[in-house]
């Protein structure tokens, strides 16, 4: 039986979380996801869903920080963990398939059905990522945090939002730590977007 790519991709990641957990360093950093009490306040309606690139430094680290994590590559582990405390590995991405898959369970999360790009939904979601990176000042973890969110509505943008934030750490191990504040911080942002805000104002 042959397995297809997805499936060896993510038990790729699997093994390689095995293989790594008692290492002090790692290629990527392990992404907590806490998705929100489930709801049906938006059930039934599809969505399309586009994430977009546009810092200007692409650069994930601050050069500190780089140096204390000198093995990562840009990539994370996304484990998304539901309201009951349970969670799932769903494999490694880069910064902007992660930052779509974390928004796609959001959505989905509140009874949305997440059709792609090319399916002509009557409502599209464009996230436009303006800044994300994670600094080491001081023996603290600090990391900021920008997007922008757009709803359009038949091709026409009828509503948006501009979330920014930021979160620190004290260091005490390297990557257990970068890991804890990149989780809070991503978690708190996604969350913080009021989707059912901005389809009443789409409809008006």
């Amino acid at each position: 039986m042959r397995l297809g790519k997805r499936t060896l991709f993510i038990a790729s990641a699997l093994i390689l979380l095995i293989m790594t957990g008692s290492c002090s360093s790692k290629p990527f950093l392990i992404v907590h996801y806490q998705l929100p009490e489930t709801s049906d306040a938006l059930a039934g309606k599809d969505i399309s869903l586009r994430v977009s690139d546009i810092r200007g430094d692409k650069a994930f680290l601050s050069g500190s920080a780089q140096k204390s994590l000198r093995k990562f590559n840009d990539t994370f582990s996304l484990v998304v963990q539901q309201a009951d405390g349970s969670g799932n590995l769903l494999g490694i991405y880069e910064i902007d398939a992660l930052l779509t898959e974390v928004f796609k369970k959001k959505l989905k999360n509140m009874g949305l059905q997440v059709t792609s790009p090319a399916d002509q939904a009557e409502y599209g979601l464009e996230i436009k990522l303006k800044e994300f990176k994670l600094d080491l000042v001081d023996r603290k973890w600090i990391i900021n945090m920008n997007y922008q969110a757009g709803l359009v509505k038949n091709r026409n943008l009828r509503a948006m939002e501009s979330i920014s934030g930021s979160a620190e750490r004290m260091k005490v191990i390297s990557e257990s730590d970068a890991e804890k504040v990149l989780g809070e911080l991503l978690t708190d942002m996604v969350n913080k977007l009021d989707l059912a805000k901005l389809f009443q104002q789409a409809r008006r």
